[in-house]
């Protein structure tokens, strides 16, 4: 048989040949090459960390299928389809529209050497740290990331003292030097791009296009957190999506002072939350002041005399989860403060706002729910001044009003915050005297509520108001010894339990002194945690983990008994007030759970981008983006269950409606005091 030479074939076939090999040239070339070998390292390295977490995590997905698993994989190639399109981008319309000669220039080829090499060191150190940080925060970067920039100086020791940062700067300087070289000969190898311009316009438009679908994740719309959802599992969920992914939304979030969060949850419109909230929060013996500003603004009179007794409310790091004995949990190491919570009226059923102390802060003192992102109402400029605050309740009362802490007071805004209505006095670290007790947080409890109590003496015979926040049950769980007998090793988790031991032990010797000293009759305490603690990772949102332990204590004044009526952080503050009797104005987004029916009673928590909604045995817990999902809760587990429809559509619409009322009021500056509203009779 005759061999077929090129001349043989006819002219179009021929034609057809030389565009294939141009065309594939184009795409194989120097031109393009270089986008193709940075796309598959960042792909690389985002599965290799994905599927390296996964592993650390895989006592969390004993009961997910393998089917889950590889929709975390394929579904988390589009989320890291967004930070390579971007990286992508600039590298494609500077090789594509770079003339041929430029390909021959050393300045040339070591830009884009080194843009590649720069971009890459930056996606495996965010891979790197998004990896301490999930295994810490059990999330991909986000708000809270951002958060501790404005306040480095607590996490940054943290940070110093519990990871070989020097390991990172070096491995960094080493790899952006190994990626110089690798990308160098692997860019550049072969022939500088000649030949006509023809095939390059198609190449551009096909790549540009292709990087810029990448960057929005769709044609219609840009790529939200709700393809992550697929799951109710809370780390394949976490793990589907991307540090950059979540980093950019965060960044977001905070330029935009959370207006965005409508994209996230459907949420109704102002208006037509306003009744559906009233009939969440009023309760009998409210008078509604018919603001046009704040609709929550109203009258509430106790129907009992008024009484001038002081309050204490100590806010306790970390003190809920399994080592609470008042809990319900066996195997307390909390033996004082649960023989406290026996004496005092104790609330069984509360939970917590949020998964941080600002938001704690904001659901104590403000009754506020605070909002979804990452900056918690004391940080938000809108707030500043603006926010119901029981300072400023005590303080229009003739209170003298005080804040105790043991580290900086600037530490996420709280000083500012406070102080910009009602809270006078801040005894903090530079008050604390000369110690070593302290870690990078601040003084250790036995310090801070050693000077609390000094504090609460030399205030006697005046009425007075206070905020006591304690430190020391928090990582590094760094305590000092010989206060209380210690479990032995250094694992982090006898670290943790012997940190509760300690908090435990002196909170107990607080009250030792307090018993004898002339305050105490005339104070009712408040001890509250600040967040709950996040132990099932199986679930999208650990609501169980959120119940927090709540207890007022205040012998011959208040009677000890166990309220089982669900509630929230937002509710403390009408409560702590309907104890003290008379009459009082104010926005409150919470009741007095001592005139809650047991079946009434109601708590709203989010984290990041989760929210949850809690009603007598039922909680529903809503994802951004993602579909409702419901659970039996108990005290101490929860359960997925089937739903009639009806009752999730009332419990979506119930939370929407409430977190909505309080953005509204955020974001019109009207939560406080309103302008407009008609003047209230005095108080008795």
């Amino acid at each position: 048989m005759a061999e077929t030479t090129p001349q043989d074939l006819p002219d179009d076939a021929g034609a057809r040949g030389v565009g294939r090999s141009r065309l594939w040239a184009a795409l194989t070339g120097q031109r393009v090459r270089p986008v193709w070998i940075v796309a598959a390292y960042a792909w690389v390295l985002f599965t290799v960390f994905r599927a390296g977490l996964l592993a650390v995590r895989a006592e969390d997905l004993q009961h997910a299928n393998a089917a889950d698993i590889a929709k975390c994989f394929l579904i988390g190639l589009w989320y890291d389809a967004m930070p390579i399109g971007y990286l992508a981008l600039p590298m494609v319309l500077a090789l594509l529209l770079a003339p041929n000669a430029a390909f021959r220039r050393r300045w040339f080829r070591g830009t884009i050497t080194g843009y590649a090499a720069v971009a890459c060191v930056l996606l495996s150190t965010t891979e790197v740290v998004g990896a301490a940080f999930y295994l810490v925060f059990d999330s991909r970067l986000n708000c809270l990331a951002l958060a501790h920039l404005g306040t480095f100086r607590e996490p940054g020791l943290g940070i110093l003292k519990a990871y070989p940062v020097w390991l990172l700067v070096v491995g960094v300087g080493l790899g952006l030097y190994l990626l110089v070289k690798v990308f160098g000969r692997a860019f550049w190898r072969g022939r500088c791009p000649e030949g006509p311009l023809w095939p390059r316009p198609i190449v551009l438009s096909a790549l540009v296009g292709l990087a810029v679908l990448g960057c929005r994740g769709s044609f219609r719309r840009p790529l939200l957190f709700g393809p992550s959802y697929f799951c109710d599992n809370k780390v394949l969920a976490q793990l589907t999506l991307n540090n950059i992914f979540t980093l950019s939304h965060a960044v977001r979030t905070i330029a935009l002072d959370n207006l965005n969060d409508d994209e996230l949850y459907p949420l109704p419109d102002p208006r037509q939350a306003e009744e559906v909230v009233k009939q969440m929060v009023f309760q009998a013996g409210d008078r509604p002041l018919g603001s046009p500003r704040n609709p929550l603004w109203r009258l509430t009179d106790t129907g009992r005399p008024k009484r001038d007794l002081n309050v204490v409310v100590i806010v306790m790091e970390g003190m809920a989860g399994e080592p609470v004995g008042a809990l319900g949990y066996p195997g307390s190491q909390t033996p004082c403060f649960d023989r406290l919570c026996r004496e005092s009226l104790f609330f069984d059923r509360l939970y917590a706002v949020g998964d941080r102390t600002s938001r704690g802060m904001v659901g104590v003192l403000c009754a506020h729910p605070d909002l979804a992102g990452g900056l918690s109402l004391i940080k938000r400029w809108r707030a500043q001044g603006n926010c119901f605050t029981l300072p400023g309740v005590f303080s229009r009362r003739g209170y003298r009003t005080c804040f105790i802490y043991g580290g900086d007071p600037d530490f996420d805004n709280m000083k500012r915050f406070f102080q910009a209505d009602g809270m006078e006095t801040f005894v903090c670290e530079e008050q604390m005297g000369p110690s070593e007790l302290r870690t990078e947080w601040g003084y250790h409890d036995e310090i801070i509520l050693r000077k609390a109590h000094e504090t609460f003496l030399n205030l006697s015979g005046q009425k007075f108001f206070a905020v006591v926040l304690t430190v020391s049950n928090h990582r590094p769980f760094d305590v000092p010894g010989g206060r209380v007998e210690m479990l032995p090793g250094e694992d982090e988790a006898n670290r943790s339990l012997n940190s509760y031991r300690y908090a435990d032990w002196a909170l107990g010797e607080f009250f030792r002194l307090a018993r004898g000293a002339p305050y105490f009759k005339d104070t009712i305490f408040v001890l509250v945690s600040d967040h709950g603690r996040t132990y099932e990772h199986e679930y999208l949102f650990d609501v169980v983990g959120h119940r927090i332990p709540c207890a007022i204590y205040a012998p011959g004044i208040v009677s000890p008994r166990v309220v089982r009526t669900v509630g929230s952080q937002v509710d403390i503050a009408p409560t702590v007030l309907g104890l003290l009797g008379g009459q009082y104005l104010h926005g409150c987004m919470g009741r007095d759970l001592l005139k809650v029916p047991p079946g009434e009673g109601f708590a709203l928590i989010h984290s990041d981008v989760r929210m949850a909604i809690i009603r007598q045995d039922r909680a529903l817990v809503l994802p951004a983006g993602g579909q409702p999902l419901l659970y039996r809760v108990g005290p101490l587990s929860m359960e997925p269950v089937p739903g009639p429809p009806q009752q999730v559509e009332a419990l979506q619409r119930e939370m929407l409606c409430y977190y909505t009322m309080g953005r509204h009021l955020y974001l019109t500056c009207s939560h406080q005091d309103p302008a407009g509203a008609p003047p209230a009779p005095p108080t008795r």
